[in-house]
């Protein structure tokens, strides 16, 4: 296997800190696993665990306390609206001049890359949890209009609903990857099967199953499925699920990590939800993020 590179290992460590943060699993001044014990995880060189380290610490995500170890920053910031780090635009910007570039036209160039139109999605799943999470990301963080469908309607020989033949961009999860090729194939759009990021049950997780976590959707088809992903993983048995417009979710402590997705939140509109709420997690694997944002930027640079 080749030695893991230090930007690797970085963005691992970044993600599962961030990841931690989201969900309460970390606080700010948390002791993180030393560069030995993460170097034995992630099977990677300690001096290149460290050398990770230290950018997060450029970034202001980490302190390294000498003689001490390695902790969240007290003041590290992670929100939706933060801003990148300034290490991490200076790369960006960097590579771009040595391309030739000047800052201002490759700045323009990215915007109208990334913004230049706006593009719209169909995600085509088998409940309204998956459809509604996966519209949502589609929406907060590449800036396309995504609309839900259910495959099960798809499959009833009716006409073809007016927000598929006004689509960009078809993605289904992956049971109803045949389904949606076809329709993409029929109607010459482009067509991405959704890929679940392998981590997205992480470290930040795992603390938190140590006690009782609850779940809120809105179909229960969706909470067995993921009560069988969930199943090997330690601390499964202390997840709740709960059913929005079913369930007296009154019973939810109002200390309890919640998980609640987006169609329930959608559903359940102003009602005030017990616990403490979990953010929703990003779905979409590396590699699925960059097969949208190819589409994103092959149509926006087509004209």
């Amino acid at each position: 296997m080749p030695a893991r590179r230090r930007p690797q290992i970085a963005s691992e460590l970044r993600g599962r800190i961030e990841r931690a943060l989201m969900t309460g699993a970390l606080a700010h001044g948390d002791r993180l696993p030393s560069t030995r014990e993460m170097g034995a995880e992630l099977d990677a060189d300690p001096r290149v665990v460290l050398a990770a380290y230290r950018d997060l610490a450029g970034e202001g995500l980490v302190e390294l306390r000498p003689r001490s170890g390695v902790y969240v920053a007290r003041h590290a910031l992670y929100d939706q609206g933060k801003r990148p780090p300034r290490p991490w635009l200076t790369e960006i910007l960097a590579g771009a001049v040595t391309r030739g570039f000047s800052t201002r036209d490759f700045c323009d160039d990215l915007r109208e890359a990334a913004l230049g139109s706006k593009l719209r999605a169909v995600v085509i799943a088998t409940t309204y949890d998956q459809s509604a999470g996966l519209c949502r990301e589609l929406r907060a963080d590449f800036g396309i209009e995504a609309t839900g469908i259910l495959g099960e309607t798809l499959k009833r020989g009716l006409p073809i609903p007016a927000a598929l033949s006004r689509a960009h961009l078809v993605l289904s999860t992956a049971i109803h990857a045949e389904l949606g090729g076809q329709l993409a194939k029929k109607l010459g759009k482009r067509f991405i099967v959704a890929k679940v990021r392998p981590e997205i049950v992480g470290d930040e997780w795992l603390l938190l199953l140590d006690r009782e976590v609850f779940v809120v959707a809105v179909d229960p088809r969706f909470l067995r499925a993921l009560r069988g992903y969930l199943a090997s993983t330690p601390g499964a048995e202390n997840v709740k699920m709960l059913v929005a417009g079913q369930d007296d979710l009154s019973v939810i402590p109002r200390d309890a990590p919640t998980y609640v997705t987006q169609a329930a939140r959608e559903r359940l509109g102003r009602t005030r939800i017990p616990g403490r709420l979990i953010p929703p997690a990003r779905v979409f694997s590396a590699d699925c993020v960059r097969a949208i944002l190819n589409i994103v930027v092959e149509v926006n640079t087509e004209r």
